[in-house]
């Protein structure tokens, strides 16, 4: 048996029971937050022509668009959402980039359209991201293609959804391998466009495509039954590593799971890169109680030259997510990182740029920490007028929102509530998704939302 006929094995027999509690909980968590982020998302300039775009393209109306409460095809559907859900870059992060908004909104809109429950979503997405963050994992890809330029959230997203999506339509073990095979041939997404409205359309075309691999497999669409590990397949031509055991990480599926471990919420609406640093400055304005008129200069050490951290000097409020300086600044500025931190006016003004002048990033040799290893974190300096030189390092995986830091799930809701305040008139939608596997009929969800819009 191959690995990709064990992987299809394991996604149809894996059952709800099997899944750790805890791992449903992480789960339900991001799906939770992600329903908030999505709203939130829509608010911005790519959620008015994504859902624009596919009000022209129209379709049978199976799935509801969450902004709007406009029904359209389970593929419009899942493309509109799942772009708007990483329009902000305010998704969770771990693993495979972006596991929550790579899949949950494919399960949504193919869940409305079948009937489903929230606990069937959970055991899918759960099954879904457990293939993602396996792949993942074996192949080493953040040292392999991530670091060449191709975006997880997209190449690996693509394997996941399709997984998850195969387990909710609960396709048999030749549908499912027909599955990964499309997906696997669909999987694609450059780094190059961070920063731009493509990286959440990135996120959007993999729940679209998701939907669209388990939906032919079901229908009797073929496709390669070697995906992982055929010498031309997914893995040797995407990944590019040809000494990855795929049988032995098909076989470990589930032992243990990994989602309660990998998954992050996010406390900031930027890149995942600079949540360490983050949480170091904004720490030290609150224990030091000094402000952007204290400080002299400020300087970023970085591990290595950041694959994704693209624009020192940004231009316009998307590629200002993917700037470590802007982001030190602009959280000297104003003690904080909101939605707002990311407008064109922001990026421009006067004591934002003053600021950035005197932020500096250094990029450390590998071997300044000695033995060879490189900083599991950011370590941060800032220099107060006054002379004082305050310092910090927050592990990367200790950040705040991470499974070894939780955030908690008062404070997810409270970040829940400021989202959907931006779009519905009310916040009855709250007690509707805050435990996804007591929901009873996905549609009723979308029922919630409609009724409580604000537009």
């Amino acid at each position: 048996m191959g690995a990709t006929e064990m992987v299809a094995k394991w996604i149809v027999e894996t059952t709800y029971e099997d899944i750790p509690p805890d791992a449903i909980r992480v789960a339900n968590e991001s799906c939770f937050d992600l329903v908030g982020v999505i709203l939130a998302g829509s608010t911005q300039k790519v959620g008015d022509i994504i859902r624009n775009y596919a009000g022209d393209l129209g379709g049978n109306e199976e799935a509801t668009i969450l902004a709007t409460g406009e029904r359209t095809s389970v593929v419009n559907a899942a493309l509109v959402n799942g772009t708007m859900g990483h329009a902000l870059d305010y998704d969770d992060f771990g693993g495979f980039g972006h596991p929550t908004v790579a899949i949950f909104p494919a399960l949504l809109a193919l869940g409305e359209t079948i009937g489903a429950t929230g606990r069937d979503l959970m055991e899918a997405y759960v099954v879904g991201c457990e293939v993602g963050l396996a792949v993942d994992y074996a192949t080493h890809y953040h040292t392999q293609q991530m670091h060449r330029g191709f975006h997880s959230t997209a190449i690996l997203g693509r394997l996941a959804a399709a997984a998850a999506c195969a387990k909710l339509l609960k396709l048999d073990e030749e549908q499912t391998t027909m599955a990964l095979g499309m997906a696997g041939s669909m999987a694609g997404g450059v780094i190059h466009n961070f920063g731009t409205m493509t990286k959440p359309l990135h996120a959007g075309m993999t729940c679209r495509d998701g939907v669209m691999a388990a939906q032919l497999a079901q229908r009797g669409f073929t496709a390669g039954d070697q995906i992982l590990e055929h010498p031309v397949g997914f893995t040797a031509t995407v990944i590019g590593d040809e000494h990855t055991n795929l049988e032995e990480a098909a076989e470990k599926l589930g032992k243990p799971f990994r989602v309660q471990d990998a998954l992050m919420i996010k406390k900031y609406p930027s890149c995942g890169g600079n949540h360490a640093m983050l949480d170091s400055v904004l720490g030290l304005m609150r224990e030091y109680e000094f402000g952007y008129d204290d400080v002299a200069n400020a300087e970023i050490v970085q591990s290595y030259a950041s694959t994704v951290m693209l624009y020192e000097e940004p231009e316009t409020d998307l590629k200002g997510k993917f700037s470590a300086k802007y982001n030190m600044a602009a959280a000297l500025v104003d003690g904080q990182i909101a939605i707002d931190t990311f407008t064109d006016e922001k990026i421009v003004a006067p004591d934002v740029t003053d600021m950035m002048e005197r932020v500096n990033i250094r990029v450390q040799s590998k071997f300044e920490r000695g033995g060879g290893t490189v900083s599991k974190g950011v370590p941060i300096r800032v220099t107060l007028k006054d002379g004082r030189v305050l310092e910090h390092e927050t592990p990367r995986g200790s950040i705040l929102g991470s499974q070894a830091n939780p955030w908690g799930m008062d404070n997810i809701a409270g970040k829940f509530r400021d989202n959907v305040g931006l779009v519905l008139a009310e916040d009855r939608v709250e007690d509707a998704v805050r435990q996804w596997q007591d929901v009873t009929q996905v549609g009723d969800v979308a029922e919630a939302i409609r009724g409580t819009l604000v537009k």
